[in-house]
């Protein structure tokens, strides 16, 4: 199913490539951040578990986007804004279950090695999960947009007008008619 020229330029202006790259490096910095983490910390593997999976989605959600802006088709930005929508949800899990652990304070004498470092990088976590739902949601925004009113727009007759060929010759007979009346 391909896409009018004025969707195609309507979702093109999102720049769906470049944000689909920065998702896939967030993806890929969730992934390897989390596993850190997980590595260091037993006490909360079942949320780290979660931003593991978040950062998989993003790698995902990254690489649908970055091919729908190649060649986007309605099923394809489709896709994309039904998986940016799950991604920001994830998004908004992952930090509501990291931001309670911030900043992070070790039970036992072990882990006041490591807190610094846990600090920074649960901090650096939450930072990339609100910038991925931001970039999740302004995607799906332009999206829908590109799918709902540059359709119309193009499909939509203006009388009297060049821009739409198929249409013109229609509006020129009908003023031609009411001027000889």
């Amino acid at each position: 199913m391909s896409m009018y020229p004025s969707q195609m330029k309507a979702f093109k202006g999102a720049e769906p490539k470049t944000l689909g790259a920065v998702e896939i490096i967030i993806g890929t910095l969730t992934v390897t951040l989390s596993t850190i983490v997980y590595k260091l910390h037993y006490h909360i593997q079942r949320e780290i578990i979660i931003l593991i999976l978040n950062g998989a989605q993003l790698l995902i959600t990254g690489i649908v986007l970055v091919h729908a802006g190649r060649r986007p088709t309605k099923c394809l930005v489709g896709t994309s804004i039904v998986l940016q929508l799950l991604t920001a949800a994830f998004d908004i899990i992952g930090f509501g279950l990291m931001a309670r652990h911030v900043p992070f304070r070790g039970e036992s004498y072990y882990y006041r090695d490591t807190e610094f470092l846990v600090n920074g990088i649960l901090g650096t976590l939450i930072g990339s999960l609100v910038l991925a739902c931001i970039i999740g949601l302004v995607v799906a925004l332009f999206g829908v947009y590109a799918l709902s009113v540059s359709a119309i727009k193009e499909m939509t007759p203006i009388p009297n007008s060049t821009a739409n060929p198929q249409y013109s010759a229609g509006g020129q007979t009908k003023s031609a008619v009411h001027a000889g009346n």
